[in-house]
């Protein structure tokens, strides 16, 4: 989603959340190139930590400003990126097999392709380690959460702190409890995304539309072919 100079006043001073429903911060400032689109926000994260932040990091749904996790951004990135590198790599293979592309335009086209792929299973490495720790982080917190919770009852049916303390308490540690595991759901599922991509042969029985033939093109002539260095 573009959002222009012009636009960006809607935004300013509004608060950002995660997509789990955790109030980050506010927005405070904004940066443009010179054709006015918006390229990063400034974000004020809980008053005490200021980034700025690329606007890819961010949707805009019903009204709300939400901030995608780096973890999620970067998943989403490579999920991404592997698929299109593999449909690319069934269309190549289909049009070599119809013999419609000529040998060098052919293997110059493949040599990329591998190239690429190999170079997004690198980095999903890094990916998977960072989704790995984010599971142990939300772990942690978890755990964390969970003996505040037993703190908390412990002193309430002792006789400690009264119900509307104990109520009040409960409610926003139950609230962050379920914020980490819909958050370590995600995570896993990402996780299990990405490992599945991976591992998933190049589908040569996707088939793609019909090829219009160039007019004046003699019927079963290979189609010209401009190989482009670095294709990806």
């Amino acid at each position: 989603m573009d959002i222009l100079v012009d636009q960006v006043d809607e935004y300013l001073g509004k608060p950002v959340i995660d997509p789990y429903n955790r109030r980050l911060g506010y927005v405070i400032g904004f940066y443009s190139d010179a054709d006015g689109r918006v390229r990063a926000l400034e974000i004020s994260l809980g008053d005490v930590e200021f980034k700025q932040l690329d606007i890819e990091r961010f949707k805009f749904e019903n009204g709300n400003i939400i901030l995608l996790p780096e973890w999620e951004f970067l998943a989403l990135q490579l999920e991404n990126r592997i698929l299109r590198l593999k449909k690319r790599m069934a269309a190549l293979e289909e049009l070599n097999a119809r013999k419609d592309l000529p040998k060098h335009a052919y293997d110059s086209f493949k040599k990329n392709l591998e190239e690429s792929l190999m170079k997004a299973k690198e980095d999903a490495k890094a990916v998977k380690e960072l989704l790995r720790k984010r599971i142990h982080e939300l772990e942690d917190s978890i755990l964390e959460l969970e003996k505040a919770m037993t703190s908390i009852k412990v002193s309430y049916l002792s006789g400690e702190i009264p119900e509307k303390a104990y109520k009040s308490a409960s409610e926003h540690i139950r609230k962050h409890l379920d914020s980490c595991e819909l958050e370590k759901e995600s995570v896993k599922q990402h996780l299990d995304k990405i490992e599945a991509l991976e591992s998933q042969p190049v589908d040569l029985s996707v088939k793609s539309a019909p090829i219009p033939q160039a007019q004046g093109q003699p019927a079963g002539q290979p189609i010209p072919v401009v190989v482009l260095e670095g294709s990806q």
